[in-house]
């Protein structure tokens, strides 16, 4: 508690800290959407965006790489909380996938909606931050030696957003059909069906994990110049 209170306190009053407001991850997915979620997100690296920066966290993101922090080298260790499992049923609606969903239904004759027969969540959720004084000190080294100084150079040339990370939501994703009791065989037969459709459709149409273990579903990203 006194860490983030202390970390808010800089970002507010102290020239040099980081300039965006830390919100709550503990709540909803928390923080800016990753779009899609993946892996190998990690806070206190770098990362641009093909945007203009902005602190609008109802956006969805994709980060692209532009320079790695190894967190051990500067003896920084992130704060990682457990918490209960998110519900991604929010990224059908988000992403249009809904309609895509439904054709699927009709055409194998399942009645009912993505919830009566299947669950889509992120499990064994951690949020994960470093403070924003750890942050500071990592970008203030990292951000200037000359292969990050190099790629920067050239990100600020296209006008992206360069974006440090403060802290991530990450766990397991997992799009399963739910344990249903009283269901004819013919209904558990065509949801089996569906099952894989599912999945290849949101996937590749929709650009959504359906799967993976460790995967950043939120960021909160920090402005970097």
């Amino acid at each position: 508690m006194t860490r983030h209170f202390l970390s808010i306190a800089c970002g507010l009053l102290a020239a040099g800290c980081a300039t965006s407001p830390q919100p709550d991850l503990a709540g909803g997915t928390g923080g800016r959407e990753l779009r899609p979620a993946r892996a190998g997100i990690n806070v206190g690296s770098l990362y641009f965006a093909r945007e203009r920066a902005t602190e609008d966290r109802s956006r969805p993101v994709n980060l692209e790489r532009l320079c790695e922090v190894s967190l051990e080298r500067y003896a920084v260790l992130p704060v990682d909380a457990r918490q209960s499992d998110v519900d991604l049923s929010f990224k059908l609606e988000a992403s249009g996938a809904f309609s895509g969903i439904k054709n699927i239904f009709v055409n194998l004759g399942l009645s009912g909606n993505f919830s009566d027969h299947f669950e889509y969540k992120l499990t064994n959720v951690i949020d994960r931050s470093i403070s924003y004084q750890e942050a500071q000190t990592l970008f203030d080294d990292r951000a200037f030696k000359r292969d990050c100084r190099h790629w920067r150079k050239n990100i600020s040339r296209e006008n992206w957003a360069r974006y440090q990370i403060l802290s991530i939501k990450t766990g397991d994703i997992v799009l399963r059909q739910k344990t249903e009791t009283g269901v004819s065989a013919d209904i558990k037969a065509k949801i089996a069906v569906a099952e894989p459709q599912l999945k290849v459709a949101l996937s590749r149409s929709y650009n959504l994990a359906v799967s993976g273990q460790g995967m950043v579903i939120a960021v909160n990203p920090i402005i970097r110049e």
